[in-house]
């Protein structure tokens, strides 16, 4: 099985707190994995740095079977990628009708699955 998802070495800190320290983690084709943890624990920040919102200090973040460096692209960049998130908080486009919100959700397939 190919890796779909490989983080390197990543490590963050912000004014000295060290946020992440040397994480290295792998998500391959056909898995669906969890981030779970205390406050604090880092899994913002873990999915700031993957999206691009957030630069690690060091470390290497590859996407894809041709393992793109998501750390050399912007955060629009990577979403055109296929990257992307999905807060907590329901949200939707207040000006759109609930039916013109659902066929925008529905425009493209969207699965952790390849089926």
């Amino acid at each position: 099985m190919s890796t779909l998802l490989e983080v390197s070495g990543v490590s963050v800190s912000f004014d000295g707190f060290k946020a992440i320290n040397n994480l290295t983690f792998q998500i391959g084709e056909a898995e669906m994995r969890a981030v779970i943890g205390p406050n604090g624990a880092g899994k913002t920040t873990f999915m700031d740095i993957v999206t691009g919102k957030t630069r690690p200090d060091e470390g290497r973040v590859l996407w894809g079977e041709k393992s793109q460096s998501l750390l050399s692209m912007s955060e629009s960049q990577i979403a055109q990628a296929g990257v992307g998130r999905k807060f907590q908080r329901p949200t939707v486009f207040e000006d759109q009708t609930v039916a013109e919100n659902l066929m925008l959700a529905l425009k493209k397939k969207r699965s952790p699955l390849p089926f």
